[in-house]
């Protein structure tokens, strides 16, 4: 399948909209159009360099005849979204046009209007962290999809992730939330997480941009480890080794400086412990220290 020669609509130019937009247009779509009610955000795709795309004055001009839609849009504003496209596209013959949300957490079902219309739409996400548009670009080539939806949207969801370089891996729609839920805990929590580990830097004298830049080997190369095998074989450090006495001496230090943070390591110890023992074999009665009343 070659869609190269249809029309693209992206309403929503945040950083995944834009970030799409972009890259769809250094694809040479026929036409890329990127509608947004904030006119600054549309400037900003209007002066991008090395890409055309038409920046269109009303969202009906840019849905209008466009051949493939996305709606990159925050999750509550797609449901009135959808109804107002359905709307502004009465007597439109929707038959075989592709619209699709990005959210990670909704299903197709929030763009029900325009299915009852004939269009065939999805929801189709970036499992990606997008911090600004420059890193969007870069970070949204070869990442992975998910798809839900109507199947006949599948081939042309199969071939904009094709143009993408990413990979495609398809959801039920009963899903879709645990696969958010796992994708917030593995992007968010591990923001979280860092936080956490600068904060406690910081409370022994270390100023914050020198605990982030002493921490970022660290997390790198527990990535690369978790590159070349899965958990399990990845984890390291004192609970793996049944290492009680260090456990208990973080939970004294946490409890006398840090007592914010005594049940957020006390709860991840724990999961560690779990994690642990399929690596080394030990349980939580190698662990007294978790049981106490520290």
């Amino acid at each position: 399948m070659d869609l190269s020669d249809k029309s693209v609509a992206i309403v929503g130019s945040g950083r995944l909209g834009s970030a799409l937009a972009i890259l769809l247009a250094r694809y040479k779509f026929r036409e890329v159009r990127a509608y947004d009610r904030n006119l600054g955000k549309q400037q900003i795709l209007r002066e991008w360099p090395g890409v055309a795309i038409t920046i269109p004055t009303s969202l009906q001009e840019a849905v209008l005849t466009a051949d493939l839609v996305f709606l990159a849009v925050q999750d509550r504003y797609i449901s009135e979204l959808a109804l107002e496209l359905a709307a502004g596209l009465r007597g439109v013959d929707l038959r075989g046009r592709f619209f699709a949300h990005l959210s990670g957490s909704l299903t197709s079902a929030e763009l029900q209007p325009l299915a009852d219309a004939g269009a065939l739409t999805c929801s189709l996400h970036p499992l990606q962290s997008l911090a600004d548009i420059e890193g969007a670009v870069e970070g949204l080539a070869g990442s992975y999809f998910s798809f839900e939806g109507d199947p006949g949207a599948l081939p042309v969801a199969e071939f904009i992730v094709s143009v993408l370089n990413g990979h495609l891996v398809q959801l039920k729609a009963e899903d879709k939330v645990l696969y958010h839920a796992a994708a917030v805990v593995s992007s968010n929590f591990f923001i979280v997480l860092e936080e956490m580990a600068i904060s406690l830097m910081s409370g022994i004298g270390v100023d914050r941009d020198t605990a982030r830049q002493m921490l970022l080997p660290l997390i790198r190369g527990s990535f690369e480890n978790l590159e070349r095998v899965d958990p399990v074989a990845a984890l390291t450090g004192p609970i793996v080794r049944g290492d009680d006495h260090t456990v208990a001496a973080h939970l004294v230090a946490l409890h006398d400086k840090c007592p914010d943070y005594l049940a957020a390591y006390r709860l991840l110890a724990g999961l560690n412990v779990a994690l642990a023992g399929q690596k080394s074999g030990v349980d939580f009665n190698n662990f007294p220290s978790l049981n106490s009343s520290l």
